[in-house]
């Protein structure tokens, strides 16, 4: 099934504090508008350090019309609502997939000390997602955050 922005509204993985989101290519950021320089920061970031990684996700993302959506909880609340119940409370980021798209949820803001350790999360993200109408058999992408 196609994802769709409504169909992403009425989902767990969706919060009333995202009044603002970064659309282009195949990553996708959900944020509170207070975190705008961090969803700007981790885009541009993505694509410097995964330029192979990104490249193939949007050729995945044009072929089954899925994203990589990454959602920035403002609060601890908001993040522990969304994710599964298995993952660790400790948990600063953890991944699910959500019909044809991979839902990165980032657990409020990331510190100057976190980011290289998130971009090599969504890097892996990236090198591992591939939407189910494309692949049969997936397997869960199965990430987790050092927590």
């Amino acid at each position: 099934m196609k994802s769709s922005y409504s169909s992403l509204m009425q989902s767990k993985y969706f919060s009333p504090a995202f009044n603002s989101a970064i659309f282009d290519g195949p990553v996708r950021i959900y944020f509170a508008q207070f975190h705008e320089a961090l969803a700007l920061k981790i885009y541009f970031l993505i694509q410097q350090k995964w330029p192979q990684e990104f490249s193939r996700a949007k050729e995945l993302s044009r072929s089954a019309h899925a994203n990589v959506l990454v959602m920035l909880y403002p609060t601890d609340d908001s993040f522990m609502a969304s994710v599964n119940n298995d993952a660790p409370a400790s948990a600063r980021w953890v991944v699910e997939g959500w019909n044809e798209d991979a839902v990165i949820a980032l657990r409020g803001p990331l510190e100057d000390n976190e980011i290289e350790s998130f971009l090599s999360f969504a890097g892996e993200v990236l090198r591992n997602w591939t939407p189910r109408s494309l692949e049969s058999g997936r397997g869960d992408l199965g990430l987790v955050s050092p927590g």
